[in-house]
């Protein structure tokens, strides 16, 4: 039997009630990987933080590849519970969506280690800007607020980093190394900061949401 064709307004209620599905899907369990990749992405620039300001060895930096391995296993650790609800040609796309950011995080690590740890403001800058571009770009898809006022704000404090920049060439003198050094060490904390707003507080809301059935 020939299958009917949908009219411009069933499409369009359709594609309205995918939109919905995900979007309620999302903010049911989202959480926990929101708040597994924050914290992590967190708890390792505070430790390469203080690393630097203890005038650890610079192969130390390399804790910054824990990342994506404490990430991953946390994840097999705290598995979410099986959802029953259909998926949808949306939860396609945001998950395509994600994926094409994940992977343009390795081009990035690549160009800084064959051009030195001392691009890492760029390194960060970059890292947060696609981090957060993923959010807000999911949020406009399933009409979140939560994610894309996250996303934004995450690629508004991406601009701290070249603020940063100029700071560092202002107060470059030779006897201000000491100085240098802690307005380049603080970079980690904007770094941090960011996946502060647009993971874990949204990871914090969307569980309290959750729990209390809002």
């Amino acid at each position: 039997m020939e299958e009917r064709k949908l009219d411009a307004q069933e499409s369009i209620e359709l594609i309205t009630r995918m939109i919905r599905n995900t979007r309620q899907r999302l903010e049911r369990h989202s959480g926990r990987p929101f708040l597994i990749w924050g914290y992590t992405t967190v708890a390792i620039s505070l430790l390469n933080y203080a690393l630097n300001l203890t005038g650890a060895d610079p192969l130390w930096s390399l804790t910054w590849f824990l990342i994506p391995v404490l990430g991953m296993l946390l994840m097999r650790l705290f598995p979410e519970k099986k959802s029953t609800d259909p998926h949808t040609e949306i939860d396609r796309i945001v998950n395509a969506l994600w994926l094409v950011c994940s992977l343009a995080l390795i081009p990035i690590f690549i160009i800084c280690i064959f051009h030195g740890w001392s691009y890492r403001t760029s390194l960060f800058m970059l890292i947060a800007l696609v981090m957060s571009i993923g959010a807000a770009s999911t949020g406009l898809i399933v009409r979140s607020k939560i994610y894309t006022v996250a996303g934004f704000l995450g690629m508004g404090l991406s601009v701290l980093f070249a603020l940063y920049d100029y700071a560092l060439i202002y107060w470059h003198q030779p006897d201000g190394a000491p100085r240098n050094a802690m307005l380049f060490n603080n970079e980690i904390l904007i770094f941090a900061a960011v996946f502060v707003i647009i993971m874990v507080i949204p990871g914090h809301i969307i569980n309290y949401r959750t729990r209390h059935g809002k």
